[in-house]
């Protein structure tokens, strides 16, 4: 037996997933098999999760752990796969990429047309910014608090086009979305092309003010890129309502889906500027086909046609999304939303009784998430975290994104419990 699962107990999942009915008939996770209280619920959802015993995990921030439905399908689709690959290609890249394409589309609250399927929200990010015609001189605008990923594919057009990437700080701990709004449209200027922010920053939490960052891009002519790494599964995203240009969305977090699966969104108007990132055929960017190819069949979208190509490539993991969302909805989002405000509320409750601990992340409601950042006094974060993995088996992480931020995050899941923070807290206090 390995720390995670043991062999029996994965290929009796795996037995299990090849009964298992199609995601759309609803009948992976049929409600009568979900507890009704509370208590049971969330032991419930744990157990679905591939997770090792006893260990604390309390960084979905970093990564989520995956459900056992979602690896089982997996791995029957690289089967499948490598059994005959011709008959599984023309299935999954066919009907199979347009069931994904509708059921990911009604999660993220957009249209089919509007959705590329890709490798997380790092590829979607780079398609953006490598697709943008920007010319020397002009302006990126982003934040001190954005995470590496989704800085460095501007500062690597910075290097090679001679564009401005300006990262604006970040004065302390966010007060409103008001303010935020306002450091975003002082910093504006002529040259000013692409305002780029994240849903929610990884960095301490923060849930940006996305729409009327969006609305204030929009009427400054400037495109608007959102990364929604820590977006969907964390929040109800509605994408369509946010008014972005492009929206770069990531599965294997919040959302319990494999590694390697996202989304890039953009909207009809804006897809026209925006060059794809790899290319195989002519379709969407190019009007002449000259090997003789035939173009993407008519069935699929338009922007998985243009920015897509890379996903059949992780067909196999691709396939898991819609047992994701799946489950998602059997569980009730609004439970998991209100779960995860009752953990973190407990979290920052507990945290602020222990002397030596500022909380960096707000408190404001529209801004609050399920991720809490803090420093401890006198003490190397980087040095805690992994003393508290070693000794006390509870996974944080450690966030150091010099100037802006050093410090230590907790993200809280509705699969985590009040026992589990009060590790945390217990740990905490010792080393204090």
């Amino acid at each position: 037996m390995n720390d995670f699962v043991s062999r029996r107990e994965f290929l009796g999942v795996l037995g299990a997933s090849s009964l298992l009915p199609a995601v759309a008939a609803g009948q992976t996770f049929p409600q009568d098999s979900v507890p009704v209280t509370s208590r049971e619920l969330w032991a419930w959802m744990r157990a679905q999760l591939v997770l090792a015993p006893g260990l604390a995990w309390l960084d979905t921030a970093g990564s989520g752990p995956a459900l056992r439905a979602v690896l089982a399908r997996e791995f029957r689709s690289r089967e499948r796969q490598s059994e005959d690959r011709a008959a599984y290609e023309a299935a999954a890249l066919g009907a199979g990429m347009t069931q994904r394409l509708a059921w990911v589309a009604a999660f993220l609250g957009v249209e089919p047309d509007d959705v590329a399927l890709t490798s997380g929200s790092t590829e979607a990010l780079n398609t953006v910014a490598r697709g943008l015609d920007l010319q020397a001189g002009d302006e990126v605008l982003t934040t001190a608090h954005d995470r590496p990923a989704a800085v460095y594919p501007w500062l690597l057009e910075a290097k090679r086009r001679g564009i401005k990437v300006t990262q604006l700080p970040q004065d302390g701990t966010p007060g409103s979305p008001e303010t935020i709004v306002g450091r975003f449209a002082g910093a504006i200027t002529p040259r000013t092309r692409v305002m780029a922010f994240a849903h929610v920053q990884a960095t301490d939490g923060t849930v940006m003010p996305v729409r009327e960052l969006c609305a204030l891009a929009r009427t400054n002519g400037i495109f608007s890129v959102v990364d929604g790494s820590q977006g969907p599964g964390l929040l109800d995203v509605g994408i369509a309502g946010l008014g972005c240009d492009a929206y770069a969305a990531s599965f294997h977090r919040w959302l319990n889906a494999p590694r390697g699966t996202g989304a890039l969104v953009i909207r009809r108007e804006a897809r026209a500027r925006v060059w794809p990132l790899v290319v195989e055929q002519a379709t969407g960017w190019d009007t002449q086909d000259r090997f003789g190819l035939e173009s993407a069949p008519a069935s699929v979208p338009e922007a998985q046609a243009k920015y897509g190509s890379l996903s059949r490539y992780h067909a196999p993991s691709l396939e898991g999304i819609g047992i994701a969302i799946e489950f998602r909805q059997a569980v009730n989002p609004a439970r998991i939303g209100a779960r995860m405000r009752e953990l973190t509320a407990y979290l920052r409750s507990s945290l602020g009784a222990l002397s030596g601990v500022r909380v960096l992340s707000p408190g404001h409601p529209s801004l609050a998430s399920g991720i809490v950042s803090f420093e401890l006094a006198n003490r190397d974060h980087a040095s805690v975290v992994q003393s508290l993995a070693r000794e006390d088996r509870i996974a944080v992480a450690h966030v150091a994104q010099a100037p802006a931020c050093d410090a230590i995050r907790v993200s809280l899941h509705a699969c985590n419990d009040h026992d589990e923070i009060e590790r945390l807290v217990n740990a905490l206090r010792r080393r204090l």
